[in-house]
């Protein structure tokens, strides 16, 4: 038999045996083992499975709402910056601005801008679709763009109605004044001048606002400016082809024949400018009932003031011609023609009648006169309306025959301007019209300064007849002829002295001593008298002279009454 082993250091410790299991209380339940769940590897991919699908979605999602790209240039990047400026239509983000560069030619610069598929904003990039920068700006339209100061400048959209597409658009430099959703109409009107008008100006119907301008430009001849204007809605159809447009910019202060005339619209006209229309009125002096409204884009005539642009168009004039020998200085075409005080014309030309020869050695001044029938009173019953060059000789040769003259008559001494008078001169001597010549020569009269130039020569003449030096010689033989008168009174009273009764000498030493007064009296006035009446009389003839030069001034310079010689520093 074999010895028994020796337990080993790593052999397992014998179990001890298990006590004998002792049956549960009856009472108590029954315990149930689980077992746990073994999960699969693939469920580790699930997390970045879904972080794939995630950003697939985002991404799509990124490229169906982006939008179309379009280009804007701009003559400068002031306030743009590439991933921060925003595209605002309405105040509404429709795109950013993702870069900025310089175009090849350095000359402008290129903005590419993203804008947002999701919004519909691809519908409104259409051909006139305009871009501003908006920025803070004070102009004649008022402040703009003060929430740019905090928020940062922005690009502005306006959207245009064309229905052709485009991606590339020229920014504008300024902001506009109207928007395309603002209802109304847009008109030009051309200029001479651009005034004080500028992008923004008011334009007033009876002195309320109702547009403004939207833009100028200068015309291809240099002569002219161009500007677009907008009248907005109900007022743009009280705009027809009747409307007439002037310059309500500032004061107008008008210095012509018919005076001084001061014009203005309103407070806001004197700072920022402004234009005026209204509609002319009907030729009868009642204004059209319904007048046509003018098609959109309608071009009217800016005029420089008011008066010119409601002066009431004539269909029919006749022009004649007045020679007038005198100095025109102070008449300037576009001068009235009145007829006692009722305008019936205008000067439309002044020049030189002829060149001198020995026929003409001085030529007179010619000025060209229109004459509007219809405003002339008539002295038939025929209409004016349609008449013929026949009829209008019917008309003006008997009231030439009765001294129906022209006159050039002063129409303001303030400012010298001067204006043809058509009226009926008293004595006027017989003239007729010269209908031979184009235009037939009507027959002129002095007038005005004429008439004191004629006064003063006339008194001059008549000073300068006087016989002064016969006067003065008239007088010494006078007083001489009083000397020997008062020397035989002398010899009467000494024979009186010595001849007389005592009782008498007394008084005739009186009578004496009145003599030796009226002598010596004599004398001074012989000494005295004699001269000064000679210097009396030469100075007389010297202001008879001047009379005339006076006369001869006032003719070249009648405004020097009241703002005094050319020479004089005042």
């Amino acid at each position: 038999m074999s010895a028994p082993e020796e337990p080993r250091d790593d052999a397992p410790a014998p179990v001890p045996a298990a006590p004998a299991a002792k049956t549960p209380p009856p009472d108590l339940p029954r315990p149930v083992i689980a077992r746990r769940a073994h999960y699969s590897l693939w469920l580790v991919w699930l997390v970045p499975l879904i972080a794939v699908i995630i950003g697939v979605y985002l991404g799509a999602r990124s490229i169906i709402n982006r939008g179309p790209t379009i280009t804007i240039y701009f003559h400068n990047a002031e306030g743009i910056e590439a991933n921060k400026t925003h595209i605002k239509y309405k105040d509404v983000d429709v795109g950013i601005v993702r870069r900025v560069k310089l175009t090849k030619d350095h000359r402008e610069v290129e903005v590419t801008a993203e804008m947002r598929g999701n919004s519909g904003i691809e519908n409104l990039l259409v051909t006139d679709t305009r871009f501003w920068v908006v920025r803070p700006r004070v102009g004649a339209a008022g402040v703009s763009g003060l929430g740019t100061l905090l928020s940062g400048a922005y690009i502005g959209m306006d959207a245009g109605r064309n229905a052709t597409e485009k991606r590339e658009f020229e920014g504008l430099d300024v902001q506009p004044a109207i928007t395309a959703d603002v209802p109304g109409r847009s008109f030009t009107l051309i200029s001479d001048d651009l005034g004080s008008l500028d992008i923004g100006s008011p334009i007033y119907l009876r002195r309320v606002p109702v547009g403004q301008v939207l833009a100028y430009a200068m015309q291809p001849d240099g002569r002219h400016i161009k500007f677009t204007i907008f009248i907005t809605a109900p007022y743009d159809r009280f705009v027809s082809a009747h409307s007439r447009f002037w310059h309500a910019s500032g004061i107008d202060v008008d210095f012509g024949a018919q005076g001084l005339h001061v014009q203005t619209q309103s407070v806001v006209s004197v700072l920022a400018g402004g234009v005026a229309f209204q509609d002319l009125p009907d030729p009868d002096g009642a204004a059209l009932a319904t007048p046509p409204e003018a098609p959109e884009n309608t071009q009217f005539t800016l005029y420089a003031q008011m008066s010119d642009a409601l002066k009431l168009p004539d269909s029919q004039g006749f022009d004649y011609r007045l020679l007038f020998a005198s100095s025109v200085r102070g008449l300037a075409v576009g001068a009235p023609v009145e007829y006692r005080g009722l305008p019936i014309g205008e000067v439309t030309r002044i020049s030189v009648d002829g060149t001198p020869e020995e026929s003409n050695p001085e030529p007179k001044i010619a000025v060209d006169v229109r004459v509007y029938p219809r405003r002339l009173p008539t002295i038939n019953k025929s209409g004016p309306d349609d008449m013929t060059l026949d009829d209008q000789r019917k008309r003006i040769d008997p009231m030439v025959k009765r001294g129906f003259r022209a006159q050039l008559k002063s129409g303001s001494l303030l400012t010298g301007q001067l204006y043809v008078s058509l009226d009926f001169v008293k004595d006027a001597p017989a003239a007729r019209i010269d209908w031979t010549t184009t235009p037939p020569t009507l027959p002129t009269a002095p007038g005005g300064f004429d008439d004191l130039q004629a006064t003063l020569s006339s008194i001059a003449r008549k000073l300068d007849a006087i016989p002064y030096d016969q006067l003065a010689g008239d007088l010494h033989k006078d007083l001489a002829d009083i000397d020997v008168s008062l020397k035989k009174v002398d010899s009467l009273v000494d024979h009186l002295d010595t001849g007389v009764v005592p009782e008498a000498q007394k008084t005739l030493a009186d009578a004496r001593k009145a003599v030796d007064d009226l002598r010596k009296t004599l004398a001074t006035v012989d000494q005295t008298v004699g001269p000064q009446t000679t210097g009396a009389l030469s100075e007389v003839s010297k202001a008879a002279a001047s009379l005339n030069n006076l006369a001869e001034f006032l003719k070249r310079h009648p405004e020097s009454l009241l703002k005094g010689t050319p020479d004089d520093p005042k």
